[in-house]
């Protein structure tokens, strides 16, 4: 991750892509503060799973951003923070969206043997261990608690 982070920002300089390569240092920049609280040092390599929960802490914040944005009309400054979103993405594995989300949900459910929706958490530990960080929280919370309601 780290490896493909330094290149494409690399290139984004060569190429004076100049919102490119801010949002690839700030990324950076996260990645590198997580590694320093990890205790790895500004130069340390973190696990795939730290690096995309990095990555995910980042996407969430313009996410909300965007949600502010728009709600107080500033749709200029909402989609910068979206053309951000999509950059950052690039770099995160494909997520269990729909049909594919409710199918891993379902098999959650069945796995745990969850009947209501104090068994959520056991659910949701299981879909986790499944599928890693491949879904949405949110929406795979609300599709528990309405299959499980």
């Amino acid at each position: 991750m780290l490896d493909r982070l330094q290149a494409d920002l690399k290139t984004a300089m060569l190429a004076r892509d100049a919102p490119r390569t801010q949002v690839l240092r700030m990324a950076l920049a996260a990645y590198k503060n997580e590694a320093v609280a990890k205790g790895l040092g500004p130069q340390g390599i973190l696990e795939e799973a730290d690096a995309l929960a990095v990555l995910k802490r980042l996407v969430k914040s313009r996410e909300d951003s965007v949600a502010q944005f728009q709600k107080v009309g500033q749709a200029d400054r909402a989609a910068q923070e979206q053309a951000e979103i999509t950059l950052l993405k690039a770099y995160l594995p494909a997520m269990l969206e729909g049909a594919d989300l409710e199918t891993a949900v379902r098999a959650a459910i069945a796995q745990t043997g969850a009947a209501s929706k104090k068994d959520m958490g056991a659910v949701m530990k299981a879909l986790q261990a499944a599928h890693g960080g491949a879904f949405d929280g949110k929406a795979a919370s609300a599709l528990v608690q309405g299959l499980l309601g």
